[in-house]
């Protein structure tokens, strides 16, 4: 099974509360040391995803930080995951929504580790000896804020779509118990159908046809990707459908 698959499987599916085998850790790359890259190219345009770990071990975040340095100084510009949104939302739609986001995934993303219970996504714990940390925001990791690209769609607009084609997440008192920083949330979370709805047609999908589209649609012709790793085969579809732009994972890319 591809790395990228079982990564998804493991913070987003996963029920079991198992510590994980070092093996296992390792193979859906929570362990590694060092990032990849991947090359996506037509005549017009050459991207490069960086295949990212939210959660990961010092060395990958600093291997990480220093090839989108390098990038960078090479002239490529970055376009970033962030489904954050904008300053203007008002903040009592952007709670309501970050408890949503929870209700229909059972933890909320940003907050995926807890190094006191050594427990990631509020289900999977590991041995403390990994000393895993999160990933580290843009700033930390050498993002040029200057010419950086968010090439994401805001929570408000992810949770708006899958409502109004599906049904209203309803939140209860449980829910309002539990702030979004309370890694001790228990609540019911929504029913399964509704969670692989949303985990595929809106956590993937919908944000790979957009990620695809303002790739397609920029002036910019050198593109550094950072994005979670199991975004890159979806991407590379969405590109070829939309602009004849392949991807494949044999062809990498070393600095």
């Amino acid at each position: 099974m591809k790395k990228s698959i079982i990564l998804l499987t493991f913070f987003i599916l996963t029920a079991c509360g198992s510590i994980f085998t070092n093996r296992t850790l390792k193979k859906i790359g929570v362990l590694d040391t060092k990032s990849e890259l991947r090359i996506i190219k037509n005549k017009k345009k050459k991207i490069i995803f960086l295949l990212m770990h939210h959660v990961g071990n010092k060395d990958f975040f600093d291997d990480v930080a220093h090839k989108i340095d390098s990038l960078q100084k090479l002239d490529y510009t970055v376009f970033y995951e962030s489904t954050r949104d904008d300053k203007e939302t008002d903040s009592l739609i952007k709670e309501t929504n970050g408890l949503k986001l929870r209700k229909l995934m059972g933890f909320f993303p940003g907050k995926y580790l807890d190094t006191a219970k050594n427990v990631i996504a509020g289900k999977i714990k590991y041995k403390e000896k990994h000393k895993l940390i999160e990933q580290p925001n843009y700033n930390k990791l050498n993002v040029d804020s200057l010419t950086s690209i968010k090439a994401d769609v805001s929570l408000s607009e992810l949770i708006s779509e899958f409502e109004k084609k599906h049904t209203e997440i309803k939140l209860d008192s449980c829910d309002f118990k539990f702030s979004l920083e309370d890694k001790n949330y228990k609540c019911k979370k929504a029913n399964k159908s509704l969670q692989k709805i949303f985990n595929k047609d809106y956590i993937k999908d919908y944000r790979n046809k957009y990620l695809a589209k303002k790739i397609i649609n920029s002036k910019k012709n050198k593109i550094l990707v950072i994005y979670g790793n199991a975004h890159y085969y979806g991407l590379s579809m969405e590109l070829y459908l939309l602009g004849n732009i392949r991807g494949n994972q044999d062809n990498r890319y070393e600095i």
